[in-house]
């Protein structure tokens, strides 16, 4: 009785340990499947990766030349250059020889229009 009961025990095992190669082999399939999925997922996140740092390399490029020092100075120099040009157009309108009513009012109004549309933009694009 004593032997029926190993040999039987051996018989399941065998059954045992072939079931679990089987089940083994299969996951090992599958590892090598999701393996290759891996390398070409890892493939296009390096491709992917490489056309983001191009571009944002564009991006740092054209950023610092915006918010360049040299630039800002240089806008800030043509701004006072048309600040002195329209306060010169305004003392050429402005013909005091004849008195206040010598004053041409239409050269006033152009320059008070174009100053207040120039600053308005100004804001604007500094709240951008």
């Amino acid at each position: 009785m004593l032997d029926f009961v190993f040999i039987t025990l051996i018989f399941f095992e065998i059954i045992l340990t072939t079931l679990c190669v089987i089940k083994i082999t299969e996951a090992e399939k599958e590892v090598k499947k999701l393996h290759k999925k891996l390398i070409l997922t890892f493939n296009l996140i390096l491709k992917i990766n490489e056309q983001i740092k191009t571009t944002i390399s564009k991006i740092n490029k054209v950023v610092s030349f915006i918010t360049n020092k040299k630039l800002i100075k240089i806008s800030q120099i043509i701004r006072t250059i048309i600040d002195i040009i329209q306060i010169i157009l305004l003392l050429r309108s402005l013909n005091l020889s004849k008195g206040l009513k010598s004053i041409n009012y239409k050269n006033i109004k152009k320059l008070i229009l174009v100053e207040t549309s120039r600053r308005i933009l100004r804001k604007i694009l500094m709240s951008m």
